[in-house]
C-alpha cells in the first residue's frame, strides 16, 4: 500500500506540472485566432508573449516600419494574448483623434500603486484624467507662457556660452550632452524653481537625481506592464525609481511651503499651475472659456476642454500629489525629448548648409527688427525655423508609437472592423512619417 501511495505521489507532481503548463499554454494562445476570424492581417504571435517578441529583437521604430510595409495601414498584433489594432490611415485617425475622440478619450491604464506616478496626467484615467486635463490645459496658453520667457532666455544664454566654450579649440563636441544640460536647466528653473548649470556642475543633486530616471534599464519593466499589468499593480512595480519621484515631491513641497510662508510668487510652471487651480476652483468659467488659436495643449486639433468629453467635470482642483505629479511628468516628457530634437535639428542643419543659411538669415533679420531681443512675438515670426523643427520631428519623432483606448464599441469607418470597448489602438507615427505616399521622398530633410 505504501509503495502504491509513493508511486502515485511521485506521478502526481509531474502530472500537475504538466496540466498546469498545458492550461497556461492554452490561456496564452486562446485569442490568437482573433484577427484571423475577422479577416484582418496580423503579426504572427508567439505563446506567452504574443507579437512583443519582435520589439525585443530590434528597436520599436524599425519594427513598426517593417510591419506597415508588410501588412499595410491596418493590421492586428498581440501583447500576450491581448489583441491590439494598429492604424496608419490618416483619414481614420482624424476620425479617432478629433471627430470621435469621445470614443477614445483614454489611454492604456498604467497603475503602479505609486502615489506620484499614478497621478500623472499620462497615467490618470476616467474622471481623474478629465479633471486634471481641464486644469492643466489653461496653464499652457500663450499669455501664461510669456510669463516664463525670462527663464527660457536666461537658460539659453548659458547654453550659448557653453557652446562657445566647447568649440573654442575647434574640437568635436557632443551636442546632445550640451542640449541635455540646457533642457535640464530650463525644467529645473521653470518647473521646480531651482536654478542650476548642469553642464558645468553635473554633480548637482537635482541634476544627478533627474538623470537617474533615464539611467536605469526599463525595458523589462515596460515588458511587464504590457504582459502582466495586474501583477505589476499588485507588486507595485514602478517604471521610474521611487527615490527619484519622491525627491521631486519633496522639492515641490518645500517650494509650496516657502511660498505660503513668505507670500512670494514666481513666474514658473508650478506657480502657474497653482494659480490656474485656484482660478478655476473659484470661477470654473474663468479659464475654460479662454480662446487662443495657438493653445499648445490642443494636441487633438479641435479637441479642447470644452469638448463633450469634459462635460460634467465638477470638481476642478488638484490634490498635492497631483500637483507634484504634473511637475514630474513635465520633466519626464520634456527632458530627453527636447534635447534629442535639438540635437537632431543641429545635425540636419550641419548636413544641409543651404537650409542652415536660410534659417540663420531669418533669425538674424527677425532679431534685428526686434532690437536684438528674443521675444515671444519674435519667435512666432520665425516661420522657417518652425518648419525646421517640424521637419526634424517628422524624421525623428520622440513618440514612435501613439496609443488610445476605446471606451465604447466603435465601427471603424467603412472597413467592416468593429473595435470593441477596452481594445488599444496603436498608431505607428514613425512609420507614417516615412510613408512615401504621405511624404514624397520621405528620407529627405526638406523644411519647405
Amino acid at each position: 500500500m505504501l509503495g502504491t501511495e509513493f508511486f502515485l505521489g511521485s506521478l502526481m507532481t509531474p502530472l500537475l506540472i504538466l496540466v498546469g503548463t498545458v492550461l497556461l499554454y492554452w490561456y496564452s494562445v486562446r485569442n490568437f485566432d482573433y484577427w484571423k476570424k475577422r479577416n484582418v492581417p496580423f503579426v504572427k504571435p508567439y505563446p506567452f508573449v504574443g507579437s512583443v517578441v519582435e520589439n525585443m529583437r530590434r528597436p520599436l521604430f524599425q519594427t513598426e516600419l517593417q510591419r506597415v510595409e508588410k501588412y499595410g495601414r491596418i493590421f492586428g498584433h498581440f501583447e500576450g494574448n491581448r489583441p491590439l489594432l494598429s492604424i496608419a490611415d490618416p483619414e481614420l485617425l482624424r476620425q479617432i483623434f478629433v471627430k470621435d475622440f469621445h470614443a477614445f478619450s483614454e489611454r492604456r491604464s498604467i497603475a503602479t500603486g505609486d502615489e506620484i506616478v499614478d497621478k500623472m496626467m499620462s497615467s490618470a484615467t476616467g474622471e481623474d484624467w478629465k479633471r486634471i486635463r481641464t486644469i492643466v490645459t489653461p496653464t499652457f496658453t500663450t499669455g501664461k507662457l510669456k510669463r516664463m520667457m525670462s527663464i527660457f532666455q536666461e537658460c539659453a544664454e548659458t547654453l550659448v556660452e557653453n557652446f562657445k566654450t566647447g568649440t573654442k579649440d575647434g574640437a568635436p563636441i557632443e551636442v546632445k550632452k550640451i542640449y541635455g544640460a540646457y533642457t535640464m536647466d530650463v525644467i529645473a528653473s521653470s518647473c521646480f524653481s531651482t536654478k542650476i548649470d548642469s553642464h558645468n556642475d553635473p554633480e548637482n543633486k537635482f541634476a544627478l537625481t533627474a538623470r537617474s530616471v533615464f539611467r536605469i534599464n526599463i525595458s523589462w519593466r515596460f515588458l511587464m506592464f504590457f504582459l502582466l499589468p495586474k501583477l505589476v499593480k499588485l507588486l507595485k512595480i514602478s517604471i521610474f525609481p521611487p527615490k527619484a519621484t519622491h525627491f521631486f515631491r519633496d522639492v515641490t513641497l518645500q517650494i509650496i511651503e516657502e511660498r505660503k510662508r513668505t507670500g512670494q510668487t514666481r513666474n514658473d510652471f508650478l506657480q502657474l499651475l497653482m494659480d490656474t487651480t485656484k482660478e478655476i476652483s473659484e470661477d470654473p468659467k474663468s479659464e475654460l472659456n479662454e480662446k487662443e488659436s495657438d493653445d499648445m495643449t490642443s494636441v487633438y486639433g479641435e479637441v479642447n476642454t470644452n469638448h463633450q468629453v469634459f462635460k460634467g467635470v465638477f470638481k476642478k482642483n488638484l490634490s498635492l500629489n497631483e500637483l507634484v505629479a504634473q511637475c514630474v511628468i513635465f520633466f519626464l516628457a520634456g527632458y530627453d525629448t527636447t534635447a534629442s530634437t535639438l540635437a537632431f535639428a543641429s545635425y540636419m542643419l550641419a548636413l544641409n548648409q543651404d537650409i542652415q543659411e536660410k534659417a540663420h538669415e531669418e533669425v538674424f533679420t527677425t532679431l534685428k527688427s526686434s532690437n536684438g531681443k528674443l521675444t515671444n512675438e519674435a519667435l512666432h515670426q520665425m516661420k522657417y525655423l518652425d518648419n525646421v523643427i517640424s521637419e526634424t520631428l517628422r524624421l525623428f519623432p520622440p513618440g514612435v508609437r501613439l496609443e488610445r483606448l476605446a471606451v465604447t464599441d466603435y465601427k471603424l469607418g467603412e472597413t467592416g472592423i468593429t473595435i470593441p470597448k477596452g481594445m488599444i489602438v496603436t498608431v505607428p507615427a514613425y512609420a507614417m512619417h516615412r510613408d512615401p505616399e504621405l511624404f514624397p521622398d520621405p528620407e529627405k530633410f526638406d523644411p519647405d
